[in-house]
């Protein structure tokens, strides 16, 4: 595929990897990706956002398909990570005038990234550009989901371009949302394992973008959004916004368990946790998917983790969910380990090295039974519920 006009003077220039299964690695793309990049063909020519560097010579050519490389005046980086900006060392010397305009942040993510000066300007939020015909307006959006992030609005043809935000790693051919494939569950996807973490600042700049007039979303993965533009706001907004009760903090005890032993602590565990002020909710890991435990994740405030040892370590449902820890805003949340184990127990204190890994807060000592528990161990999970809720309501770290 070569190029695609999306409005007069706007044209797709980004390329498809159909072949993509995992993105960064860790993000599946069952349908492969795109690397959207677009060419606003104004008095002064300017290129929004650039692909990755193993493209960057099919780039080039679709790129000279439409324009002397030499008349582009501004390249906009909305984001410097290097799926955007792989293929920019490359174009930068085919494009001797063009300025990079960029967040201050995203400036010196370049310089490290390209070890080089760059001529251009860091541009403020709100602030506007004229190309002389059409003018761009400049929204920072710090944290979708990089710190140096912004969104680029078109005011003449009321577009905005959104770099990773509404963004989908769906690859087909057709681009527009209303010609590909149903692509809502990857939508949903995208959203949970790259932007979850950020709901906070979803929600800030959603509150930025809310009185723009915007009639087409044009993402830097996946498909170009034309047909109601703000369902896929809305739904950010809708996926960010906080369910739970305000009034009560939230504990999450989760737990694997081999022969039903570990399960029977989780059960102590939760009554103990559960108090006037804390809600909880007690998750068998082999009944539910790393997926749909990010949420919960996100919304706990605390963290209770459960496991029998086998062959000196946790079985492996909880290493899955702990796995997933990294993409979520974990950081200093609290948290503690209980289990059972036959002859050596090591899951509790292995699983506390993840999770202080992970930057959560380890609030109080494992409790542990060597096989099945008694009454009066059940009454001690009952206590280690019970006081791990009670650090909740504490001020500080204890």
């Amino acid at each position: 595929m070569q190029t695609l006009e999306i409005t007069k003077d706007i044209h797709w220039v980004g390329v498809l990897n159909t072949t993509l299964r995992a993105f960064d690695v860790v993000f599946q793309t069952r349908f492969g990706s795109t690397y959207n990049s677009y060419l606003i063909q104004a008095d002064k020519p300017t290129l929004i956002d650039c692909v990755h560097e193993k493209f960057d010579r099919e780039y080039l050519e679709k790129l000279r398909s439409l324009i002397n490389l030499r008349d582009i005046c501004y390249i906009v980086v909305n984001h410097t990570e290097m799926d955007h900006t792989g293929a920019l060392g490359l174009l930068l010397k085919e494009t001797p005038n063009a300025q990079i305009l960029a967040t201050k942040t995203a400036s010196l993510f370049l310089k490290n990234i390209l070890h080089a000066e760059v001529k251009g300007k860091m541009v403020e939020d709100g602030e506007c550009i004229s190309l002389g015909n059409k003018q761009l307006k400049f929204i920072h959006a710090p944290y979708w989901h990089w710190p140096d992030t912004m969104f680029t609005y078109l005011e003449e043809e009321h577009m905005l371009f959104s770099c990773d935000g509404f963004a989908t790693h769906f690859c087909d051919e057709r681009l527009f949302d209303d010609l590909v494939d149903d692509f809502a569950e990857d939508f949903r996807y995208y959203f949970e394992h790259v932007m979850g973490p950020y709901r906070k600042k979803i929600l800030e700049a959603i509150e930025k973008i809310k009185n723009l007039d915007i009639r087409l979303i044009a993402p830097s993965h996946g498909p170009i959004l034309r047909t109601d533009p703000w369902k896929y706001i809305n739904a950010y907004k809708d996926w960010s916004t906080p369910r739970k009760d305000p009034h009560k903090k939230l504990i999450l005890v989760l737990y694997a368990s081999m022969y039903g032993n570990t399960k029977k602590m989780a059960e102590a565990v939760a009554r103990g946790a559960s108090t006037m002020t804390t809600e909880v909710k007690l998750l068998d890991a082999a009944n539910v998917s790393p997926e749909f435990m990010r949420c919960e994740i996100e919304s706990a405030e605390g963290i209770l983790i459960g496991s029998s040892t086998i062959n000196g370590d946790a079985l492996m449902p909880l290493w899955n969910i702990m796995n997933i820890m990294f993409s979520v805003n974990v950081k200093l949340k609290k948290c503690a380990t209980f289990g059972t184990y036959g002859w050596s127990g090591e899951a509790t204190r292995l699983m506390e090295d993840r999770l202080k890994g992970l930057k959560l807060h380890i609030v109080q000592p494992p409790v542990k039974v060597l096989f099945t528990p008694t009454e009066e161990d059940l009454k001690r999970c009952s206590i280690f519920g019970y006081d791990f809720a009670q650090s909740l309501t504490t001020s500080s770290a204890t």
